[in-house]
C-alpha cells in the first residue's frame, strides 16, 4: 500500500545511474535514486533508510516531488519516525510550489486531524483545490461525494457532476477511479445507461492496472459470467493474483473453484486450503464452507465439534449462511445436543437476512412441528413463498406441489402447473424428472404430450445425481421408451437400451425383465 502511495513513475535506469549524478548534487537524480531504494528496483534491494537519505538532501534543495515523498514518509512512519509536524511542513512547502498532490495530501490531514485538529471545512477547501489543480486521487474522491452525497460534509447528491469528475480522475489512469467508473455503468447511474459489457471493460482494465479490488471483481465476472461470457481460466488467473496480495474474497472463490470443480478436476484438499486462508484472513463468508469441510471431512479430518464452533462464530457475527448451517446441527445433532427449537431461532436470523435454504426449510419443520416446536401451517407457507418470490428453485416446487395436493394449500392444479414449470425451466433436476413423468404419463396435472415429457426427462438426467433413486429408475425406463418408439425424439435403438439398463441397475422391475430379455 505504502509502496503504491509513493510511486512515482521513474525512468528506467539503473540506480548507479542516479548515485553517479545525485553524488554531483542533482536534486533530480537524489529523488529518483531514492525512488529505486522505495521500490527495490534499479539493481539495489529496498532501502527505506536510504531512501529517506535521498530525500532530505533532494528537500534542502527545494525539489517538490521529493518533498512530497518525503512527507509522506514522516506522515506513515517509512524509514524515518512518524511525525505529522515534519509531513505538514514538508507537504505544505510542495503545495506552495503549486503541486497538486501536496495539496490532496494536506486535505487528508484535515480530514484525518493529523497535526492539525479534524476540520471539515478546510478538508473540503482543499480537496476541491487539489481536483481542480487536476490530482487524480482529488478528482475520485470528490466525484464520490457527490456521487452518493454527503451529509457529513453538507454535499447534496448531484451523480452527474460525480461521475464527469470520476471520469476525469480515469482519463489520467487512476485504476481505482476507472474501477468506479466500471460499477457506475454496472448500475445505471449519474446519467449513465446500464452497460455490463462496458462495465466489464472498465473492471479489467483496472484489473489490468493491478488494482487490487479490481483484480477480485474481475475474476467474479469470469466465475459467474456476469457481464461476459463464463470463463473459468481468466477467472483463475485474475483470483490467484487477488490471493496473492492478500484478498480474502478471492481465495473463499478460489476455494469455490476446488470445490465445485470449476474449469479443473474437484480437490477438496486444495478447497480446504483455500478456505481456511479465507478464514484466517477473516473472511465471514467463508466459515460456513470451512465448517462443512470438516463436518463431512471433505479434504481434512471428520469433526463436527469443529464444524460447529466455526458456524457459530461466524453465525454471531451475523453471516446468514453460517446460521443456516448451525441450526442444521442443531436439527440433525451434529456436534451438539438436538435441539429443534434452537434450530429454528437459527434458521430465522439466516431468513430474515434472505437466505433461501433455511426459508424452505423452515417450511418443512414448520409445517409439521416437532419436540419444542409448534406446528404452524399459515407460517410455514409464508416462508415458502418468500423463498418462491426469490426463485429459490426448491421452494417453486415445493410451492406447486402444495397447490397439487391440497392439504395446506387451497387445490389448484394451474397453479400446481405454474411453479412446477418455474423450477423446471430454472434447471431444477427433480422438478424437471416430475413434470416429465408427468407429461409422458399424462396425469391429472397435464395432458400426454411427448415432446414435453421428453424435454423434460431429457433436463433430469443431465444431473441424475440429485435425484432420488426411485425417481430416477421411473425417468431413465422414460426417456429409454422415448428413445425406443420415437416418443417426442427421433428413434435410437441404441440409446433406448442403455437408458433401459439404467432403469434396471436402479430397480425398475419391468426394465430389469427387458434387459434380461435382451440378453438372452
Amino acid at each position: 500500500m505504502l509502496l503504491m502511495v509513493f510511486s512515482i513513475s521513474v525512468s528506467a535506469q539503473d540506480a548507479s545511474f542516479y548515485q553517479k549524478y545525485a553524488e554531483k548534487g542533482d536534486k533530480e537524480a537524489m529523488y529518483n535514486l531514492a525512488q529505486c531504494y522505495i521500490n527495490g528496483n534499479g539493481g539495489v534491494d529496498q532501502d527505506y533508510d536510504m531512501a529517506t537519505t535521498w530525500l532530505t538532501k533532494a528537500v534542502k534543495k527545494n525539489y517538490a516531488p521529493a518533498q512530497i515523498t518525503l512527507g509522506l514518509c514522516y506522515l506513515y512512519g517509512v524509514g524515518v519516525l512518524k511525525d505529522y509536524k515534519q509531513a505538514w511542513t514538508l507537504l505544505n512547502k510542495a503545495h506552495n510550489q503549486g503541486e497538486a498532490s501536496a495539496t490532496y495530501y494536506i486535505c487528508q490531514m484535515y480530514k484525518d486531524g493529523k497535526h492539525v485538529a479534524i476540520d471539515k471545512t478546510m478538508y473540503l477547501k482543499f480537496l476541491k483545490e487539489a481536483a481542480n489543480k487536476g490530482d487524480d486521487d482529488a478528482l475520485l474522491e470528490l466525484g464520490l461525494l457527490y456521487l452518493h452525497g454527503s451529509e457529513e460534509y453538507g454535499i447534496i447528491q448531484n451523480a452527474n457532476m460525480g461521475i464527469e469528475s470520476i471520469k476525469s480522475a480515469a482519463t489520467k489512469n487512476n485504476s481505482e477511479a476507472i474501477l468506479e467508473l466500471g460499477f457506475a455503468y454496472r448500475e445505471g447511474v449519474g446519467g449513465l445507461s446500464e452497460d455490463l459489457q462496458k462495465s466489464t471493460e472498465l473492471i479489467v482494465q483496472a484489473a489490468q492496472l493491478g488494482n487490487i479490488r479490481a483484480l477480485s471483481e474481475a475474476g467474479m465476472i469470469y466465475l459467474n459470467g456476469y457481464g461476459a461470457e463464463r470463463d473459468f481460466s481468466e477467472a483463475y488467473r485474475y483470483l490467484s493474483v487477488a490471493a496473492e496480495r492478500e484478498v480474502p474474497n478471492a481465495m473463499k472463490m478460489l476455494g469455490d473453484m476446488y470445490y465445485y470443480g470449476l474449469g479443473m478436476n474437484e480437490d477438496n484438499n486444495m478447497a480446504f486450503q483455500w478456505y481456511q486462508k479465507a478464514v484466517n484472513a477473516g473472511y465471514g463468508n467463508a466459515y460456513a464452507q470451512l465448517a462443512n469441510m470438516y463436518l463431512y471431512g471433505l479434504g481434512v479430518a471428520e469433526d463436527e465439534s469443529k464444524a460447529v464452533q466455526l458456524f457459530k462464530e461466524a453465525a454471531d457475527a451475523g453471516y446468514s449462511s453460517a446460521q443456516s448451517g448451525l441450526a442444521m446441527c442443531y436439527e440433525n445433532g451434529y456436534g451438539v445436543t438436538k435441539n429443534l427449537a434452537q434450530a429454528v431461532t437459527y434458521y430465522k436470523k439466516a431468513a430474515e437476512q434472505g437466505n433461501n435454504y433455511s426459508m424452505h426449510h423452515l417450511y418443512f419443520i414448520l409445517k409439521e412441528g416437532g419436540e419444542g416446536v409448534s406446528k404452524d401451517t399459515q407460517e410455514a407457507i409464508q416462508y415458502l413463498r418468500q423463498a418462491a418470490d426469490n426463485d429459490y428453485n426448491e421452494a417453486l416446487y415445493s410451492l406447486g406441489y402444495e397447490y397439487l395436493v391440497g392439504e395446506i394449500l387451497h387445490q389448484e392444479n394451474s397453479k400446481a402447473l405454474e411453479y412446477m414449470s418455474k423450477a423446471a425451466d430454472n434447471g431444477y433436476s427433480f422438478a424437471c424428472a416430475v413434470l416429465g413423468i408427468f407429461y409422458y404419463d399424462g396425469e391429472t396435472l397435464v395432458d400426454k404430450d411427448y415432446n414435453k415429457a421428453f424435454k423434460y426427462l431429457s433436463e433430469a438426467v443431465k444431473n441424475a445425481s440429485s435425484i432420488n433413486e426411485g425417481l430416477l429408475a421411473d425417468v431413465y425406463r422414460k426417456i429409454g421408451a422415448c428413445y425406443r418408439f420415437g416418443r417426442g425424439t427421433q428413434v435410437d435403438q441404441s440409446l433406448a437400451s442403455y437408458y433401459t439398463e439404467q432403469a434396471a441397475k436402479y430397480g425398475d422391475k419391468g426394465s430389469i425383465d427387458a434387459v434380461k430379455m435382451l440378453r438372452k
